[in-house]
Protein backbone atom coordinates (compact mmCIF):
# COMPACT_ATOMS: atom_id res chain seq x y z
CA UNK A 1 0.00 0.00 0.00
CA UNK A 2 2.60 2.48 -1.31
CA UNK A 3 3.28 4.55 -4.46
CA UNK A 4 6.49 4.50 -6.53
CA UNK A 5 7.26 7.20 -8.90
CA UNK A 6 9.97 6.33 -11.35
CA UNK A 7 11.81 9.33 -13.27
CA UNK A 8 13.05 7.50 -17.01
CA UNK A 9 14.22 10.64 -18.72
CA UNK A 10 16.28 11.63 -14.97
CA UNK A 11 17.18 8.49 -13.40
CA UNK A 12 15.37 9.24 -10.52
CA UNK A 13 13.18 6.71 -7.92
CA UNK A 14 11.40 7.87 -5.42
CA UNK A 15 8.35 6.78 -2.99
CA UNK A 16 5.31 8.39 -2.49
CA UNK A 17 6.13 11.78 -3.56
CA UNK A 18 5.75 13.19 -6.94
CA UNK A 19 7.65 16.37 -7.96
CA UNK A 20 6.62 18.11 -10.53
CA UNK A 21 6.82 21.67 -13.13
CA UNK A 22 4.37 23.20 -12.74
CA UNK A 23 2.80 23.77 -16.35
CA UNK A 24 4.23 21.33 -17.93
CA UNK A 25 1.99 18.01 -19.02
CA UNK A 26 3.46 15.23 -16.86
CA UNK A 27 2.78 11.58 -18.37
CA UNK A 28 2.20 8.63 -16.13
CA UNK A 29 2.58 5.05 -17.14
CA UNK A 30 0.69 3.20 -14.66
CA UNK A 31 0.54 -0.59 -13.34
CA UNK A 32 0.33 -2.62 -10.03
CA UNK A 33 2.52 -5.73 -8.71
CA UNK A 34 -0.16 -6.60 -6.73
CA UNK A 35 -3.87 -5.63 -6.76
CA UNK A 36 -5.96 -3.30 -8.96
CA UNK A 37 -5.77 0.42 -7.37
CA UNK A 38 -6.87 3.78 -8.58
CA UNK A 39 -4.19 6.62 -8.70
CA UNK A 40 -5.69 10.20 -7.82
CA UNK A 41 -4.88 13.67 -7.59
CA UNK A 42 -8.39 15.20 -6.92
CA UNK A 43 -6.87 18.55 -7.73
CA UNK A 44 -5.96 17.73 -11.18
CA UNK A 45 -8.34 15.51 -12.58
CA UNK A 46 -9.41 12.06 -12.86
CA UNK A 47 -9.10 8.46 -11.78
CA UNK A 48 -6.96 6.09 -13.55
CA UNK A 49 -6.64 1.98 -12.72
CA UNK A 50 -3.61 0.54 -11.77
CA UNK A 51 -4.04 -3.10 -12.86
CA UNK A 52 -1.26 -5.72 -12.48
CA UNK A 53 -0.29 -7.42 -15.93
CA UNK A 54 -1.53 -4.59 -17.48
CA UNK A 55 -0.40 -1.02 -18.30
CA UNK A 56 -2.45 2.49 -18.00
CA UNK A 57 -1.54 5.96 -19.28
CA UNK A 58 -2.85 9.42 -18.13
CA UNK A 59 -1.54 12.74 -18.27
CA UNK A 60 -1.86 16.46 -16.52
CA UNK A 61 -0.91 19.67 -16.21
CA UNK A 62 -0.32 21.21 -13.05
CA UNK A 63 -1.81 24.85 -13.46
CA UNK A 64 -0.76 25.91 -9.51
CA UNK A 65 2.50 25.17 -7.61
CA UNK A 66 1.78 24.16 -4.35
CA UNK A 67 1.85 20.72 -2.46
CA UNK A 68 -1.70 18.72 -3.69
CA UNK A 69 -3.22 14.96 -2.07
CA UNK A 70 -3.52 12.08 -4.14
CA UNK A 71 -5.36 8.69 -2.61
CA UNK A 72 -5.37 5.59 -4.04
CA UNK A 73 -9.42 5.53 -4.75
CA UNK A 74 -9.60 2.05 -5.52
CA UNK A 75 -10.35 -0.66 -2.37
CA UNK A 76 -7.74 -2.47 -2.30
CA UNK A 77 -7.16 -4.25 1.02
CA UNK A 78 -6.20 -3.71 4.94
CA UNK A 79 -4.16 -0.67 4.12
CA UNK A 80 -6.26 1.20 1.38
CA UNK A 81 -6.52 4.38 3.29
CA UNK A 82 -3.30 4.55 4.25
CA UNK A 83 -2.43 4.34 0.96
CA UNK A 84 -1.68 8.30 0.36
CA UNK A 85 0.74 10.30 -1.56
CA UNK A 86 1.33 14.35 -1.99
CA UNK A 87 1.88 16.28 -5.65
CA UNK A 88 4.75 18.88 -5.33
CA UNK A 89 4.39 21.07 -8.15
CA UNK A 90 7.22 23.47 -8.36
CA UNK A 91 8.38 26.36 -10.81
CA UNK A 92 10.74 24.75 -13.15
CA UNK A 93 13.88 26.13 -11.95
CA UNK A 94 13.03 24.54 -8.53
CA UNK A 95 11.93 21.02 -10.08
CA UNK A 96 15.49 21.27 -11.68
CA UNK A 97 17.13 21.60 -8.21
CA UNK A 98 15.02 18.87 -6.59
CA UNK A 99 16.24 16.41 -9.81
CA UNK A 100 19.96 17.67 -8.70
CA UNK A 101 19.46 16.65 -5.43
CA UNK A 102 18.08 13.51 -6.24
CA UNK A 103 20.97 12.64 -8.50
CA UNK A 104 23.85 13.60 -6.32
CA UNK A 105 25.64 11.36 -4.68
CA UNK A 106 25.53 10.89 -0.71
CA UNK A 107 28.88 10.55 0.70
CA UNK A 108 29.30 7.87 3.20
CA UNK A 109 29.19 8.40 6.92
CA UNK A 110 32.69 9.25 8.64
CA UNK A 111 33.52 5.46 10.19
CA UNK A 112 33.27 6.25 14.14
CA UNK A 113 29.61 7.79 13.36
CA UNK A 114 26.28 6.11 14.35
CA UNK A 115 25.09 6.57 10.92
CA UNK A 116 28.47 4.19 10.02
CA UNK A 117 27.18 1.48 12.76
CA UNK A 118 23.64 2.15 11.18
CA UNK A 119 24.76 1.36 7.59
CA UNK A 120 26.22 -1.59 8.74
CA UNK A 121 23.39 -2.54 10.28
CA UNK A 122 21.17 -2.30 7.08
CA UNK A 123 23.68 -4.23 5.08
CA UNK A 124 24.09 -7.22 7.46
CA UNK A 125 20.22 -7.56 8.41
CA UNK A 126 16.92 -7.77 6.43
CA UNK A 127 16.71 -4.33 4.95
CA UNK A 128 18.94 -4.95 2.00
CA UNK A 129 16.59 -7.68 1.10
CA UNK A 130 13.42 -5.06 0.17
CA UNK A 131 15.18 -1.81 -0.48
CA UNK A 132 17.41 -0.20 -2.88
CA UNK A 133 20.32 2.22 -1.96
CA UNK A 134 22.04 3.40 -4.51
CA UNK A 135 25.64 1.66 -3.57
CA UNK A 136 24.79 -0.18 -0.88
CA UNK A 137 21.71 -2.96 -1.71
CA UNK A 138 19.52 -3.49 -4.49
CA UNK A 139 16.18 -4.70 -3.42
CA UNK A 140 13.17 -3.53 -5.11
CA UNK A 141 10.06 -4.91 -2.66
CA UNK A 142 10.02 -1.86 -0.72
CA UNK A 143 10.59 1.97 -1.01
CA UNK A 144 14.02 2.75 -2.58
CA UNK A 145 15.79 4.51 0.26
CA UNK A 146 18.58 6.44 -1.83
CA UNK A 147 17.17 9.46 -1.02
CA UNK A 148 14.61 9.10 1.74
CA UNK A 149 15.99 11.93 4.29
CA UNK A 150 14.59 14.36 1.51
CA UNK A 151 10.89 12.73 1.88
CA UNK A 152 8.53 14.89 3.76
CA UNK A 153 6.50 11.82 4.97
CA UNK A 154 6.75 8.09 5.31
CA UNK A 155 4.52 4.94 5.61
CA UNK A 156 2.97 6.54 2.29
CA UNK A 157 2.02 9.74 3.81
CA UNK A 158 0.78 8.70 7.21
CA UNK A 159 3.70 9.85 9.71
CA UNK A 160 6.30 12.97 9.54
CA UNK A 161 9.18 12.08 8.55
CA UNK A 162 11.31 12.89 11.37
CA UNK A 163 13.28 10.50 13.95
CA UNK A 164 10.90 9.92 16.45
CA UNK A 165 8.13 8.62 13.66
CA UNK A 166 11.31 6.51 11.71
CA UNK A 167 12.56 4.90 14.83
CA UNK A 168 8.82 3.61 15.49
CA UNK A 169 8.36 2.82 11.90
CA UNK A 170 11.51 0.53 11.94
CA UNK A 171 10.72 -0.87 15.29
CA UNK A 172 7.34 -2.41 14.37
CA UNK A 173 6.06 -1.55 11.07
CA UNK A 174 2.84 -3.80 11.21
CA UNK A 175 1.52 -2.31 14.51
CA UNK A 176 1.70 1.57 13.02
CA UNK A 177 0.13 0.62 9.49
CA UNK A 178 -2.19 -2.20 9.59
CA UNK A 179 -0.79 -4.79 6.69
CA UNK A 180 2.72 -3.77 6.36
CA UNK A 181 4.71 -6.44 4.83
CA UNK A 182 7.74 -4.76 6.25
CA UNK A 183 8.42 -6.83 9.02
CA UNK A 184 8.86 -6.59 13.06
CA UNK A 185 13.23 -7.69 12.92
CA UNK A 186 13.18 -7.49 16.62
CA UNK A 187 15.96 -4.87 16.72
CA UNK A 188 17.06 -2.74 19.73
CA UNK A 189 16.57 0.48 20.65
CA UNK A 190 20.18 0.74 19.79
CA UNK A 191 19.90 -0.84 16.60
CA UNK A 192 17.04 0.85 15.72
CA UNK A 193 19.36 4.29 16.54
CA UNK A 194 21.40 3.76 15.00
CA UNK A 195 19.68 2.56 11.47
CA UNK A 196 17.86 6.42 11.57
CA UNK A 197 21.17 8.05 11.35
CA UNK A 198 22.23 6.26 8.65
CA UNK A 199 18.89 6.85 7.10
CA UNK A 200 18.88 10.83 7.94
CA UNK A 201 21.92 11.11 5.60
CA UNK A 202 20.47 10.04 2.90
CA UNK A 203 20.19 13.64 1.29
Amino acid sequence: WWWEFRYPKYGVITANELHIPAGTPVTFTLTSVDVIHSFWVPAFGGKRDVIPGRTNHMWFAADATGTFPGQCAEFCGTSHANMLFKVVSQPQAEFDAWVAQQKAPVAAPDSASLAARGLAIFQKGLCVACHMIDGVSYGVVGPNLTKVATRTTIASGIYPNDPEHLKAWIKNAPAEKPGSLMPNMNLSDADVEALVAFLETRR
